[in-house]
């Protein structure tokens, strides 16, 4: 009788130990979708996004700060809005009329358990072959 209560206690004790470290997991920073791979040009190292991409941002930080550019060509010439929400809330929209890099300033809300922040981003229209916007490397204030 002993020996299947501990054996269920532990099962418990081992289940709430992985939600724990599932909740928060240190290799979430890492992670991203809806962005290709790096690029670098001129100097600029950034991604191209599709129209809807997330990734996370350190929880401490006050500001991230998020270049962000896209092409004006023939086949793409329309105005772009590019809407950005902190953890499913709408955080800043840009509009972008031209191809010059815009940095989009996310002031952050105060800091929670949570090691990280997620950062998705939506574009009202995408470019050929579903590209969306260059998304520069984010930092941190």
């Amino acid at each position: 009788m002993r020996l299947p209560t501990i054996a269920g206690i532990a099962l418990i004790a081992a289940c709430i130990g992985a939600l724990a470290y599932l909740r928060d997991p240190p290799w979430l920073i890492d992670q991203a979708s809806g962005l290709r791979p790096w690029q670098q040009e001129q100097g600029i190292r950034y991604r191209w996004s599709g129209a809807h991409a997330s990734f996370f941002v350190p929880s401490g930080a006050r500001q991230i700060r998020i270049p962000v550019a896209t092409t004006f060509d023939g086949r793409g010439a329309e105005p772009m809005v590019v809407t950005f929400f902190l953890d499913g809330r709408k955080a800043a929209s840009v509009l972008l009329t031209d191809d010059r890099w815009t940095t989009v300033t996310l002031d952050m809300p105060t800091p929670g358990s949570r090691r990280v922040r997620r950062v998705d981003l939506r574009t009202s229209v995408t470019r050929e072959d579903n590209h969306g916007v260059r998304l520069g490397e984010p930092t941190a204030r």
